[in-house]
């Protein structure tokens, strides 16, 4: 069973991923939603190899063929994505695979397939999305922790305010992308979010 830290940091450049990886961040995801041009990949395989020498797991969002050739740890889909189980034919065996899921029924259904932890939410209303799903609440977390054994990574809204809520609905990590990455400082938002989480 995949061990996910508590603090799961979404970054959508290079210079946010190495500000977290110097705070100590143990699991970082690189997402970009438009074409993927060389610099995206470029930076795929620098915050790869710097995720590596920081002893941290580095997830590729959406592009399997990417996190492949970047040698990322893993690769993150979404429902409208790659299904589950042809990431994993072309990742293979050795590499993670995560799941986004909208709804309790939606985990249930993960839990029939090859990925390794499982993404609940929006917890809270978010804008990182242009049309994010209905949110779940604190309710939702709890559901979707009843209804599977994976690791369960919570998302949507998190803050450092509500991330120890979020982990008491049943959460094993919270994913935050704003209040880390919008912060003035990030490397220092980072290390004060580690160490509230404790």
């Amino acid at each position: 069973m995949l061990s996910v830290p508590r603090l799961y940091a979404i970054v959508s450049n290079l210079a946010e991923g190495e500000a977290l990886l110097r705070a100590g961040v143990k699991l970082l995801q690189y997402r970009h939603k438009g074409a993927f041009e060389s610099r995206h990949f470029d930076e795929c395989t620098r915050l790869a190899e710097t995720a590596r020498q920081a002893g941290a797991m580095f997830i590729v969002n959406d592009r399997a063929d990417v996190a492949m050739m970047c040698a990322a740890d893993g690769v993150h889909v979404g429902q409208e994505d790659l299904p589950p189980d042809a990431v994993r034919k072309v990742i293979g065996a050795g590499k993670i695979v995560g799941y986004s899921t909208h709804n309790e029924a939606q985990v249930r259904e993960a839990v029939t397939m090859p990925v390794d932890y499982v993404a609940i939410g929006p917890v809270f209303a978010t804008t990182t999305k242009e049309n994010p799903d209905p949110v779940v609440g604190l309710p939702g977390v709890a559901a979707a922790r009843r209804a599977t054994d994976r690791p369960l990574v919570a998302i949507g809204g998190i803050t450092r305010e509500n991330a120890h809520a979020v982990l008491a609905a049943g959460a094993d990590s919270v994913a935050v992308v704003r209040d880390l990455v919008a912060a003035p400082d990030i490397e220092t938002s980072a290390r004060d979010f580690l160490r509230r989480l404790g």
